[in-house]
């Protein structure tokens, strides 16, 4: 089995077959425990406070700049909107896959996400962990679980939602307080 990363195989021409079943499957393949994690990838440029994000083989690039406070233009979301508004989506991308997973019907989401990031050592230089202190997560979700945020079953699934998502886990790995809490609502 060659050491290559994945994300190479994929650039190196692998065969549309298996970049379909990489990237469009929910198993990457049957074999090779390696080819088990989604390669990503992105590439930025820029100048000053201004950077401009694109993933390799994609459409779709983004903006990122920052707050005129620290130097910035404050023209596109500063990297900690994007991180929250990372968390954001992927609770609800997560969700979606576990919903699945578990027979659950979902309908809309609203996912609301506010953050608690000391300035003492990104702008004043002080020693300490520049990482969000406090990140809270609200998440209003339609499902066809019936019973409200008490039914067991809903309790289990924002538990596996919590638990797979590889943000929400980024961020409590890191040492961040995460705050959550869950709405069921009826499914329309």
């Amino acid at each position: 089995m060659s050491s290559t990363p994945a994300f190479m195989l994929l650039r190196r021409g692998a065969t549309a077959s298996f970049r379909r079943t990489c990237l469009n499957g929910r198993s990457f393949s049957s074999s090779a425990a390696a080819f088990q994690s989604l390669p990503i990838r992105i590439q930025g440029t820029g100048t000053g406070t201004v950077q401009t994000v694109s993933v390799p083989n994609k459409p779709y690039t983004f903006k990122a700049d920052t707050y005129a406070v620290l130097g910035g233009t404050d023209a596109s979301p500063s990297p900690v909107v994007y991180s929250l508004a990372s968390l954001g989506a992927c609770t609800q991308v997560t969700g979606s896959v576990v919903a699945k997973d578990h027979n659950v019907r979902v309908g809309q989401w609203h996912v609301d996400v506010e953050g608690l990031l000391p300035t003492a050592v990104l702008v004043q230089g002080q020693e300490g962990n520049p990482n969000w202190e406090r990140v809270t997560v609200t998440t209003r979700v339609q499902t066809d679980i019936a019973g409200g945020q008490a039914a067991p079953a809903f309790q289990t699934f924002v538990s596996e939602v919590e638990r797979r998502c590889p943000i929400t886990q980024l961020f409590k790995r890191s040492g961040v307080e995460v705050v959550t809490a869950w709405e069921n609502e009826p499914l329309e």
